[in-house]
């Protein structure tokens, strides 16, 4: 995991300091994530699956794109960003309205703690991913998702659950 200065937040989502993104996620200090959910034009949202060693549980479904914003960075130029890098794309992207907090125990020497603002777009491929990231990019039906979420939890990154359980609410 490439490490880099990211802004810490406080409980408000104001930035309050910065801190190596190494260190936040060792000593659980709040900072921020942008995440975005693709749309096909038939209604299904593409998940990426993570490569093996870029999660807990490994080979998890996760956001269409996602990543750390960088120092100074707007929740919606990472969003670009993380896009453009993972899937090789730039499509015209919406702020969802849905921002939640992201709490858990990642392992014995780490806490994550982020803040994700959701953004969503569409788009039907080509996708060029980044290898080092994702080992591919599937559309699911909002169907097959919620069974998933329902049926093995752990297959899907805590993040991405958390948003989704905010989506279906708000559909």
């Amino acid at each position: 995991m490439a490490d880099e200065l990211v802004d810490v937040v406080d409980e408000n989502d104001e930035v309050i300091g910065q801190e190596m993104k190494s260190e936040c996620h060792r000593k659980g200090i709040w900072h921020r994530v942008a995440g975005v959910l693709l749309f096909s034009s038939e209604g299904k949202i593409w998940l990426q699956t993570r490569i093996k060693n870029k999660t807990l549980q490994g080979r998890n479904l996760d956001f269409s794109a996602s990543g750390h914003l960088a120092i100074g960075d707007t929740y919606e130029k990472g969003a670009q960003r993380e896009m453009e890098e993972e899937l090789g794309i730039k499509t015209k992207l919406r702020d969802s309205g849905i921002k939640i907090f992201e709490d858990y125990i990642y392992d014995e020497n780490s806490r994550v703690n982020h803040v994700i603002k959701l953004f969503m777009g569409k788009h039907d491929g080509p996708f060029k991913i980044q290898k080092e990231e994702l080992e591919d990019i599937k559309a699911y039906s909002l169907e097959e998702i919620k069974k998933l979420m329902k049926k093995n939890p752990p297959i899907i990154t805590e993040g991405l659950r958390l948003i989704l359980k905010e989506y279906f609410k708000q559909k």
